[in-house]
Parts: C-alpha cells; sequence; structure tokens
C-alpha cells in the first residue's frame, strides 16, 4: 500500500509489505502438498521471514532494513529490479522508502522463479552409472531424493535443475553414432528445473511443453525424446521419462536408450550416465543480518543399466 508523502507509515501497511516479501523470500505455504495449487506452491525460497511490528510501535531502521536487505539479496537473486540504499539508525523513514521497497517487492515476486546464479554449476556430479556392452535396448533409473516437499519446492523455485548427460566410450558404428548424440553441440545435456525439460544441445529434440517439477504425477510420463541421428534412422531413440513420489520429495527419471532395428549391431564400450545438479549460490546481508541459501537434494542416485 503506497504511503503518501506526510503520512505516518502504519503498523499495518509495515505489515503487509512484510507479509508480500516473506510470500518469496521465506515461505508462506509451508504446509502444501503436491495437491496444492501452483500459484502457491511456485513462491518460497525457504529462507527466513521478516517480522512484524504491533499497532502502536514505532518502526525502527533495523525493521525497515530487514526488508531492505531482502529486497536486495533479491536483486542479487534475480538479476531484476534495483538496489535500495539502507536507512540510517535515526534518521525517520520516509514514504519514498518504503514505497520503494514495495516497488522492488513487486518486481521480484513477478522474476521470483527467474533462473539464480545461471552461470554457477554449484552441486557438482553427484551420480555416475556404467553399462556395458549392449545391443537393443537398455534403461537406467535416477531418483533425487529431498528432505521435505518443501525442500524439493525451495530448490526448484530457486533456479535448481537436474543435470543429466551421456557418453559412449565404444567404437562400432552404433556406439560412434549415440557418441555423437551425446556430444555437447547435437543433444548436449538435458535439464529438469520447475517448469520444464530443456536440452542445451542443437540437435533437434522433443522436448514436451508443462514437463517440469510442478507438473509431474505419480504416473510415470514421457518428457523428452531425441532421435540417435537426424536421418535416416527414425525409431532409434533416447526417451525420458518423470514422476515423483506421492509425498513429492522423489522426483524419478527413467531414460530408455532405443537401438533396436534391422541393422542394430552391438554397442560396444562403455555406456555413461552423469547426474549433475545447479543451485543457487549463498549470499548475505549485514546490518542486520540476513541471509538467502538454499538446501540441496539428499540424494541423487542413477541405479544400475537394465537391458540388453
Amino acid at each position: 500500500m503506497t504511503v503518501l508523502v506526510g503520512d505516518i507509515i502504519t503498523a499495518s501497511q509495515y505489515n503487509t509489505l512484510s507479509a508480500s516479501i516473506n510470500k518469496w523470500f521465506g515461505d508462506v505455504y509451508t504446509g502444501n502438498t503436491p495437491a496444492s495449487a501452483k500459484s502457491q506452491n511456485s513462491y518460497g525460497w525457504g529462507n527466513v521471514n521478516a517480522g512484524t511490528v504491533n499497532t502502536g510501535d514505532i518502526i525502527t531502521a533495523d525493521q525497515s532494513n530487514e526488508l531492505i536487505n531482502r529486497i536486495n539479496l533479491g536483486v542479487l537473486a534475480t538479476g531484476t529490479g534495483t538496489s535500495i540504499t539502507k536507512v540510517v539508525t535515526g534518521n525517520p523513514i520516509l514514504a519514498s522508502e518504503h514505497n520503494a521497497i514495495e516497488t522492488q517487492a513487486a518486481i521480484i515476486d513477478v522474476n521470483r522463479l527467474t533462473t539464480i546464479d545461471s552461470t554457477t554449476t554449484s552441486g557438482g556430479t553427484n551420480g555416475i552409472s556404467n553399462r556395458s556392452a549392449w545391443t537393443s535396448s537398455i534403461s537406467v533409473v535416477c531418483t533425487t531424493t529431498f528432505s521435505s516437499y518443501a525442500a524439493a519446492r525451495y530448490f526448484f523455485n530457486t533456479g535448481g535443475q537436474l543435470r543429466f548427460s551421456f557418453n559412449c566410450s565404444g567404437s562400432s558404428a552404433d556406439a560412434l553414432a549415440w557418441d555423437d548424440l551425446f556430444d555437447a553441440d547435437d543433444m548436449g545435456s538435458l535439464v529438469f528445473s520447475y517448469n520444464n525439460i530443456a536440452q542445451t544441445g542443437t540437435r533437434p529434440g522433443n522436448a514436451f511443453a508443462n514437463s517440469g517439477f510442478y507438473e509431474l504425477t505419480t504416473t510415470p510420463t514421457e518428457i523428452y525424446n531425441i532421435n540417435l541421428d537426424m536421418s535416416p534412422y527414425t525409431s532409434n531413440d533416447l526417451r525420458m521419462f518423470a514422476y515423483r513420489n506421492a509425498t513429492g520429495t522423489q522426483v524419478i527419471t527413467t531414460f530408455t536408450l532405443n537401438n533396436d532395428d534391422s541393422n542394430a549391431e552391438t554397442v560396444d564400450g562403455t555406456t555413461t550416465i552423469y547426474l549433475d545438479s545447479r543451485k543457487a549460490d549463498p549470499k548475505s546481508a549485514a546490518a542486520p543480518t540476513v541471509n538467502f541459501s538454499v538446501a540441496g537434494f539428499s540424494s541423487f542416485v542413477a541405479g544400475a543399466w537394465t537391458g540388453s
């Protein structure tokens, strides 16, 4: 609520502004489940909520700076909006300062799901699974487990990604074809986020719309596929299926590599899947201290390959 010059900033106005910031910086939907509305679940970075003031209290510089620090961390996190200069202790809190916080809070709210720290890769490789020579079709199941549904929400809401890449070390014609598909300038990595699945490479693949974390159900659903080669292959492909467990604490992805056509030969060497992750780096603002940090997952595991 905009404050007019000369008006006193009321407890109600301060608390309304604090609550609007807490929706994205902290979490006001901690009890949500996968069945809750996506419009609610997609809020919350999981940090400490800002406090409130009582009617009749004088709003202090520290209280205003708690909000300003959250705004400035939000600007750093999303790359949107403008940082705000903190209030000096002893100075009156101006209507313009309150209104600036309100304006920036609204900007960050709109951009709260913008990928955070997109150039960093904290998290690293967490799981690798190798497969010896095969001919027809093989599959591997990868399971990402979070400590709670809230922790999963925070991970994805702050731009967290699950990344999957492959390698084939063989020298047969089919092995070389698969390794070519896995190259960075072909399929590259498959990136799973809050709203979709995407590939980093430029060879055309089929990334299904509305296939991110918040669209998962308890039924395995195909969210991506790509042909082994542009031509002449039409049936040899890599397919990705994804689902969640009932509580939303696990993301389960299955990858199937099909090499089954009339000319199929042994894919020799070793076929490998690599599991990597990306999450936001921690940030902090002082006086008063406000921290931004995101926990990762509890485990990120690739199972054994099956098939032949």
